[in-house]
């Protein structure tokens, strides 16, 4: 990796989800920061490079690469950083932030709890790569990404899914309102949180393996496309 400058300012690249999220860690931190997205002229992207001392690469994965190398003249004396969780570029570094980004922006408090994830065989000290930023960060070797990325997605994105159709269901056919669930996700959310390691706080047919009460759920989802996603966690927890 290059000589790392003194910080100066960030250069925020992107206009998505995260490059706002970012943008506003920074404005509650006063942290000294530049935007720039594609729909501008590369003039001002070059402009702003001289004004900042670290860029993040907030822009989809498969961009990131080929950014990087066009780009590859205008940042050679600056810390680049991307935020992918599976894209590996030589010469950026990674630091994934493993939180989910909504529309609605986040407070100070939630932004700072954010962990980060960084490519162990880049020796990265954080406070480099994202100077005045004190949030928790782990190191990963890159061979174990693709893996975290997997479990990511599959606790994070999957259940979002099944909240969201279990939402939809109650209000279209049961004709109960979202807000009935909520307890029940805060509840589970919180025991979760409470666990030990290998403690399991699973409850319901599956943990009292009711096979009785399990084949009269999947009758019922009979027309439901989720159907065979119970049926894949039946199994799952079988085995």
């Amino acid at each position: 990796m290059r000589q790392v400058p003194a910080f100066s300012s960030y250069l925020v690249v992107g206009r998505g989800r995260v490059a706002r999220h970012f943008s506003r860690y920074f404005e509650l931190l006063s942290i000294p920061f530049l935007t720039w997205d594609r729909s501008q002229p590369t003039s001002e992207f070059r402009a702003h490079l001289r004004q900042a001392s670290h860029v993040l690469l907030l822009i989809s994965d498969p961009a990131i690469p080929a950014f990087a190398q066009e780009h590859s003249a205008d940042l050679s004396s600056h810390v680049v950083v991307h935020c992918s969780a599976s894209v590996t570029v030589p010469g950026i570094y990674g630091a994934h932030p493993l939180m989910t980004f909504a529309d609605e922006l986040y407070d100070l408090a939630t932004y700072r709890e954010i962990p980060f994830i960084l490519e162990a065989e880049q020796n990265a000290d954080f406070q480099e790569i994202l100077p005045r930023l004190n949030n928790p960060h782990f190191h990963l070797p890159r061979a174990e990404k693709d893996r975290y990325h997997a479990l990511c997605v599959l606790s994070g994105n999957f259940t979002t899914l099944l909240w969201e159709h279990a939402f939809k269901e109650f209000a279209e056919k049961l004709n109960i309102p979202k807000e009935v669930l909520l307890p029940f996700l805060n509840q589970t959310a919180l025991n979760l949180e409470r666990s030990q390691p290998g403690q399991s706080v699973l409850t319901g047919p599956l943990a009292r393996n009711d096979t009785a009460t399990i084949d009269r759920h999947l009758a019922a989802l009979e027309d439901d496309p989720f159907r065979e996603v119970y049926e894949s966690f039946v199994r799952v927890h079988r085995s």
